[in-house]
C-alpha cells in the first residue's frame, strides 16, 4: 500500500500554495472585495476575510490583514487596527514565527486590555498569547495565563470568553499527559456551547477524541471524532478543523488496524491541508504519516520523514511537538528492527520529557489550580457580602412582624399538638399494617415485572425463532435457508443484547450517570445500521455523576431505549439526540426532530407510552412528552420533594 503524493511534493503544497476561496463565505468576500471602492466598506470586508483565518492560507491572510491594517490606520480606527494586528499575528503564529507574532500580541495588549476588555478582542488576544505559549511547551506559563482570565470570564457570563478558556485549559492537560483532567475541562467548554456554536467550534470534540484514543477507549474515540467531522462539514467553513479531525481520525484507524480506512482519513487531511498552510500543523501531518510508514513496513521514509519534522520543529521553535516526533522515529526504529537506534531515541525521548516535565512539574501545576480555585471563591464571597447587604435591611424589617407571627403560631402549635399526638398513635398502628401488605405487594409486582420483561422482549424473540425453524424444516432446501437463517441469527443476537442488559444492571450495587450514558452509546450503535438515514448523539453534561440503585438505573435505561425506539420508528426524524444531566440532580432528555407529538394521538399502548409512564411511576418519576416544533421532547426527571 502506498501513499499518492511523494512527501516532498506535500510538503511544497503546504509551504508554497495560496487559497483562493476554499470555501463559499471566502469566495464570497474575495468578490466583494475586488468590486469594492469606497475604502469604509473595504475595510469590513478585509476584516471580515481574515476572520476566516480557520480555512485560510497563512500567506493569504497575512497579505490581507497587512492590507487592513493601513486601512485602518488611514482611518485612525483603533479597534480595528487592533484586530487587524491580530490576525498578522495569527499569520505568523502558523507560519512558525511565534516571535514575531509575540511581539505584535504584547505591543497591542495593553490597549485592548485597557479600552475594550468585554470585546472579541481581548477573547482573541488572551486566547492566541496563551497558544503561543502550548506551542512553545511552556506548559506552567499558559496554564497561569489561562487561569488568570477565567474568573473573570464566568463573572460576565462571556459564554465565549469561558469556551476558549475552558478549552485551551483542557489542551495544555492533554499536551502534558493528564488525560483525565483534560476529558474534564472540555466537557466543561461543551457545558457553556448552544447547538449553534458547537458547529462552529466543533475543534471541541476533536480533542476529546484525541485524549480517549490516547487512553485507549476507541469507541469513545470514534464517537466524538465522527462528531466533530459532522459537524465541520455541515457549515463547510472550519477548513482547519476539519483536516486536524481527519488526522485524528486516521490515528484512531491506524491503532485498530483499519490500513486502507486511515489512509484515506489523512489523505482527506493532507488535502484540506494544502489549502491552509499551517507549519504546526504540518508537522503533525508529517508525523502522522511517519506512523503510517510504520505501519507499513516503509520504515526508511517514516524515519527520514521524523528526522525532517525535527529539523523543522526546532527551526521554528515548536518544542510541543517534538515528543511526537521522537515517538514516530521510535515507532519506526523498532518496526525495522533496528534496536539500537530504537533505544538510543527512546533515551533521548525520555531526556526531553524530564526536561519539560522540571519546567512544568505536577506540584506547580496544582498550586496554579488551587491559586485559580481560591480566587474563583473569593469573586464568589464577595459577591454573597454584596447580596447579603441588600437583604439586611428586608430581614430586619421583617423581624418584628415574624416575632408577633410566632407568638400566635405558638398558641395555635400548641392546641394542634395535642390533637396530633392522638392521631399519630393511630396513624402509626395503620402505618404498620400498610408496612406489611406493601412488602408483600411489591414482591408481587417486582415478580410479574420480571415475567412481563422476559415475555415482552425475550419471549417474541425466542417466538420468532421457532417460527424460522418450522420454515427450516418445512422447506429444507439450499435456496430456502438463507433468510430463515439471517432471521434466527439477528433474533439470537437480539436475545443475548436482551440478556447483557438486564444483567449489566442486575450484577452491580449501583450505576453511575456515565455508566448508563456508555449503556445508552451501545445501544445506539447497535440500530444505528438499521436507520442510516438517521444521525445519533448523545450529550453528557455531567457535573455530578450520581450513583442510581441497579433496579432504577434498569428502569431509567429501559425508558431511555423506548423512547429512542419511538423516535426512530414513529417521528421521521433525521436527528435523534440523548442529553443525560447530573447537577443537583439527574434528569434525561430524548429529543428528535420529527413530526412532532400529538397527545390526541398517542394514548394507545402500541408505543409502550403506558409501560414507560408505569416504570417512571414505580420510582416516582416524573415524565414529559413535549412538541418542540419541530419534533418531539421527551423528559424523565426524579420528583423533588
Amino acid at each position: 500500500m502506498r501513499l499518492k503524493l511523494p512527501v516532498v511534493v506535500i510538503l511544497c503544497f503546504f509551504c508554497g500554495l495560496i487559497s483562493n476561496g476554499q470555501t463559499r463565505a471566502i469566495d464570497s468576500v474575495l468578490q466583494v472585495i475586488n468590486k469594492t471602492v469606497d475604502e469604509k466598506r473595504l475595510l469590513n470586508s478585509i476584516l471580515y476575510l481574515c476572520e476566516q483565518r480557520i480555512s485560510l492560507h497563512s500567506d493569504t491572510l497575512l497579505r490581507y490583514a497587512t492590507i487592513a491594517r493601513s486601512l485602518a490606520q488611514k482611518q485612525d480606527k483603533p479597534y480595528e487596527t487592533a484586530m487587524a494586528d491580530y490576525f498578522i499575528a495569527t499569520a505568523m503564529n502558523k507560519m512558525g514565527d511565534t516571535d514575531s507574532a509575540e511581539a505584535i500580541l504584547n505591543k497591542q495588549f495593553p490597549l485592548v486590555s485597557e479600552n475594550y476588555r468585554k470585546s472579541d478582542a481581548f477573547r482573541k488576544y488572551i486566547t492566541l498569547k496563551g497558544q503561543i505559549m502550548i506551542k512553545r511547551s511552556q506548559y506552567k506559563e499558559a496554564l497561569s495565563h489561562f487561569y488568570q482570565y477565567l474568573p473573570e470570564a464566568e463573572k460576565n457570563r462571556d459564554t465565549l470568553g469561558m469556551y476558549f478558556l475552558q478549552t485551551n485549559i483542557g489542551w495544555v492537560n492533554m499536551e502534558l499527559g493528564r488525560n483525565r483532567d483534560a476529558i474534564n475541562w472540555f466537557y466543561k467548554s461543551i457545558s457553556v456551547l448552544s447547538p449553534e456554536l458547537e458547529k462552529k467550534f466543533a475543534v471541541v470534540f476533536s480533542n476529546m477524541a484525541a485524549v480517549y484514543n490516547e487512553m485507549n477507549q476507541n469507541d469513545s474515540a470514534e464517537f466524538f471524532i465522527n462528531k466533530a467531522i459532522q459537524l465541520d462539514e455541515s457549515t463547510g467553513e472550519n477548513l482547519g478543523f476539519l483536516a486536524n479531525s481527519y488526522a485524528i481520525k486516521s490515528d484512531i484507524l491506524l491503532d485498530t488496524r483499519r490500513f486502507t480506512e486511515a489512509e484515506a482519513a489523512m489523505n482527506k487531511a493532507l488535502n484540506i491541508r494544502k489549502k491552509i498552510g499551517d507549519i504546526f500543523y504540518v508537522i503533525s501531518d508529517m508525523v502522522q504519516m511517519a506512523i503510517y510508514y510504520a505501519h507499513n513496513q516503509q520504515t526508511d521514509k517514516g524515519i527520514a520523514l521524523c528526522k525532517e519534522a525535527l529539523v523543522i520543529a526546532e527551526k521554528y521553535k515548536l518544542n510541543s511537538k517534538i515528543r511526537i516526533i521522537y515517538e514516530a522515529m521510535a515507532e519506526n526504529y523498532k518496526a525495522a528492527a533496528d534496536y539500537k537506534n530504537y533505544s538510543t531515541v527512546l533515551q533521548t525521548l525520555l531526556q526531553y520529557q524530564d526536561s519539560v516535565y522540571k519546567q512544568n512539574s505536577a506540584r506547580e501545576l496544582a498550586s496554579l489550580q488551587n491559586k485559580f480555585e481560591l480566587q474563583r471563591k473569593e469573586n464568589i464571597i464577595i459577591q454573597q457580602k454584596l447580596d447579603l447587604s441588600k437583604k439586611n435591611f428586608l430581614f430586619y424589617s421583617s423581624l418584628g412582624l415574624l416575632l408577633v407571627a410566632a407568638a400566635f403560631g405558638l398558641l395555635i402549635f400548641t392546641s394542634y399538638k395535642k390533637r396530633q399526638r392522638l392521631k399519630l398513635q393511630m396513624m402509626l398502628e395503620r402505618e404498620k399494617q400498610l408496612s406489611l401488605s406493601a412488602v408483600a405487594t411489591a414482591e408481587e409486582n417486582e415478580r410479574k415485572r420480571i415475567a412481563a420483561d422476559l415475555h415482552d422482549n425475550l419471549g417474541v424473540y425466542a417466538a420468532s425463532i421457532a417460527s424460522n425453524i418450522d420454515h427450516i424444516d418445512a422447506k429444507a432446501n439450499a435456496e430456502n435457508l438463507h433468510l430463515p437463517l439471517h432471521e434466527l441469527r439477528k433474533n439470537s443476537q437480539e436475545i443475548v443484547s436482551q440478556l447483557g442488559d438486564t444483567i449489566w444492571a442486575l450484577k452491580k450495587d449501583s450505576l453511575s450517570l456515565t455508566a448508563i450514558s456508555d449503556r445508552i452509546k451501545s445501544f445506539i450503535q447497535r440500530i444505528a445500521p438499521s436507520y442510516p438515514q438517521i444521525s445519533f448523539d448523545v450529550t453528557e453534561n455531567i457535573r455530578n455523576n450520581q450513583l442510581l440503585p441497579p433496579s432504577q438505573a434498569f428502569h431509567l435505561f429501559r425508558i431511555i431505549q423506548e423512547a429512542i425506539n419511538n423516535a426512530v420508528k414513529h417521528s421521521h426524524c433525521s436527528h435523534v439526540n440523548v442529553e443525560i444531566n447530573g447537577f443537583s440532580n439527574w434528569k434525561v432528555l430524548v429529543k428528535d426532530n420529527g413530526l412532532g407529538f400529538d397527545a390526541d394521538k398517542n394514548t394507545g399502548e402500541h408505543n409502550g407510552l403506558s409501560n414507560m409512564k408505569k416504570r417512571c411511576a414505580e420510582f416516582k418519576w416524573q415524565i414529559s412528552w413535549q412538541d418542540a416544533h419541530p419534533g418531539t421532547v421527551v423528559s424523565i426527571l426524579p420528583t423533588t420533594n
